[in-house]
């Protein structure tokens, strides 16, 4: 091509890459970590939770339970390979940057027809045998698409591996959760028959009572109402523990029956407290923060990618082989070799729109990407907030209910005293004992929001995630 044709096609490729992008618009702003020290002024300071922080309860078949759903459950399992999909994808791209180098063997038999375009090889045959060992392709990466694509993908790996974090962390949790809820179900289900056989034996003394003409129908249909409630209950909390052990066999990724041989294991938790430099890392620990940011950033390079199209692209091709028409001359005679390089020049003229809607769905994608960061950042300072003030109550109600309980015990042993020096009849230390047990009811419930709520702060702070960790493996 002569020297002005070369300067016609660069024009026309500047005009090309010079397109404009688009109406100009403000992208979305990641916020700040909303502050939190008014509202965490009062709260006692503490460690980060460390990766196994579910150890922290003392409860060897809890550590199980988690470890086996950890290894087992089928989410973790569909997380854990788009994780590998993601980093397959990443060294896809990293190829991207690298020439590359094939081979090619092509054989064929032709005829030209008598009354193709071709007339002066009309009714000729021959066969064409094409051997190209060595078929070098180079893409120029002039704007950076190449690299913009590869820093995409590997962002959305390490998103991918937060993700995974983040999906253990949350399955961890649940598993917790559903523990305590069984050992409460367990202790109501022990106290549920000691409360139904104390208002049996009330309910014999009220009909005593009545038959003999000392009191009314009044007493004995209280007593037999609070009989019904408690058969209720006790209906009720069986059902819970069977459903509780269901629940724990299905986190485990496992049958129904293999809830059965679940032991139940008291635990006191104590309140693990906030770390002293929680609004500076928080944002490293948390997992589904980590893979928001993550996610934007990716969202990020896949706007500079669309933004490259409107540029030209260069491609070095090359390649060197034998072509001849003869199977003998393509071995033996030098004549036969056959070489080419050269560059492959694209201008984007005109694509009818296209262009410009592609990268106006990238920069959507890149403000909903970011607008979610937002949002995932406010839920993590809202869920620390909500953490410490529901662990704040339910360790302040178990301490009320556990003093009230020391009240009811003596309460019932003075009951005790004036039935067996018959100053009483049988009914005191009855009705004694059953608020007592109502009390351990109600203990059992607040001890399970207790340790639910050190689950819950533990989820909040990221349960042992760090930032730093993930991104060195992702690297």
């Amino acid at each position: 091509m002569k020297l002005a044709g070369w300067v016609w096609v660069v024009a026309l490729g500047g005009l090309g890459g010079c397109a404009r992008f688009g109406d100009s618009r403000p992208a979305a702003e990641q916020i700040s970590l909303p502050p939190m020290t008014q509202t965490l002024r009062d709260a006692q300071t503490g460690a980060w939770p460390a990766a196994d922080w579910w150890r922290q309860f003392g409860s060897p078949e809890l550590n199980r339970l988690i470890e086996t759903a950890v290894a087992d459950n089928p989410d973790l399992g569909v997380a854990a390979a788009r994780l590998r999909q993601a980093r397959a994808l990443v060294d896809g791209q990293a190829a991207a940057l690298y020439p590359t180098v094939s081979a090619n063997v092509a054989f064929s038999a032709q005829r030209f027809s008598a009354n193709s375009v071709q007339a002066k090889l009309a009714g000729e045959q021959f066969r064409q045998l094409l051997i190209d060992p060595v078929v070098l392709r180079y893409h120029l990466d002039l704007w950076g698409r190449d690299r913009a694509e590869l820093q995409q993908a590997v962002d959305g790996a390490l998103a991918s591996a937060a993700e995974l974090a983040d999906a253990r962390l949350m399955l961890a949790g649940s598993v917790a959760r559903a523990y305590f809820d069984l050992v409460a179900a367990e202790q109501q289900r022990l106290v549920g028959e000691r409360l139904l056989a104390s208002r049996r034996r009330l309910l014999a003394l009220a009909a005593r009572r009545r038959d003999s003409g000392l009191s009314s129908d009044a007493p004995w249909l209280n007593t037999q109402i609070d009989l019904g409630e408690s058969e209720a209950s006790l209906a009720a909390t069986g059902a819970s523990v069977e459903l509780g052990r269901h629940l724990l066999a299905a986190l485990a990724g496992r049958g129904p029956d293999w809830g059965a041989d679940i032991r139940v294991e008291q635990t006191a938790p104590a309140w693990p407290g906030l770390p002293a430099d929680l609004p500076l890392h928080l944002l490293a620990r948390r997992p589904d923060v980590s893979a928001a940011r993550l996610r934007a950033e990716a969202a990020a390079e896949a706007v500079h990618v669309a933004q490259t199209e409107f540029y030209p692209d260069l491609i070095l091709i090359g390649l060197a082989g034998l072509h001849s028409v003869s199977l003998t001359d393509v071995v033996f005679h030098g004549s036969s070799l056959a070489y080419a390089v050269g560059p492959s020049l694209t201008f984007p003229l005109f694509e009818g729109g296209r262009l410009r809607a592609n990268l106006a769905d990238s920069e959507a994608g890149y403000d909903a990407a970011v607008e979610f960061y937002n949002a995932t950042l406010s839920t993590a300072a809202r869920e620390v907030v909500d953490a410490v003030s529901r662990g704040r109550e339910a360790f302040a109600t178990a301490e009320a209910l556990v003093q009230n309980l020391a009240d009811a015990e003596r309460t019932k042993r003075v009951a005790d005293i004036l039935r067996q020096t018959g100053l009483s009849d049988a009914a005191g230390p009855l009705q004694a004992a059953v608020v007592v047990d109502r009390l351990h009811w109600r203990i059992a419930t607040a001890q399970a929001a207790r340790a639910k709520a050190v689950v819950a702060l533990c989820e909040a702070l990221g349960g042992g995630f760090q930032e730093d960790q993930v991104l060195s493996v992702g690297r």
